[in-house]
């Protein structure tokens, strides 16, 4: 009977520590980018962990790349494109746990 009663709280207090600590997200280690508007993308900048990640050359319009992240404690990113219509898109938080694309439109 004792036996019963030490498995039972046993396992009541492994069952009450999973439920209580939930998964830490782990941050990803790219980013997907879509450019669907209709004019270049010129500058594509992503600010992550103080560090500023820009892509290499325009992005067309149509067009899509994966664009790699420093290693992140955070999933907190900041992205900013400039185009060639001299428009400019900013968003200052985007959780890429949650998702980790980014798609421009018009």
């Amino acid at each position: 009977m004792i036996f019963r009663i030490v498995t039972a709280t046993g396992l009541l207090l492994a069952a009450t520590s999973a439920i209580a600590a939930p998964a830490k997200p782990k941050p990803v280690s790219a980013l997907v980018i879509t450019n669907a508007r209709e004019v270049p993308a010129t500058d594509v900048a992503i600010g992550a962990n103080g560090q500023t990640i820009r892509l290499a050359k325009p992005l067309a319009s149509k067009a899509k790349t994966t664009l790699r992240l420093p290693k992140m404690t955070g999933c907190m990113v900041a992205v900013a494109a400039t185009f060639e219509d001299e428009s400019l898109v900013e968003l200052p938080e985007l959780d890429v746990c949650k998702d980790s694309t980014v798609r421009f439109t018009d």
